[in-house]
């Protein structure tokens, strides 16, 4: 299975988690945890993610865990950014 699809620029955990360097499970919790949104599903069920915004979310959330906020003072700050 191809980790990416370059016309949409949706790309799966494991691509995503490498581009970040995190670990997949850390973007499971992500998305567990509402931090992170899921784009959309490969027919098999697998998440697929925007590479662009995701890669975002995820150095701004990595950004906030430097600055040690709490998960919940984490997922405050980003709704606010959001909003």
């Amino acid at each position: 299975m191809s980790t990416a699809n370059h016309v949409t620029g949706l790309v799966t955990i494991g691509r995503l988690a490498r581009d970040a360097g995190v670990l997949p499970s850390t973007v499971r919790y992500y998305v567990k945890e509402g931090l992170l949104q899921v784009t959309d599903h490969t027919p098999g069920g697998f998440f697929l993610f925007d590479r662009a915004s995701a890669l975002k979310r995820i150095e701004r959330i990595q950004a906030l865990k430097e600055q040690r906020l709490t998960l919940a003072e984490i997922r405050e700050q980003l709704l606010r950014e959001t909003a």
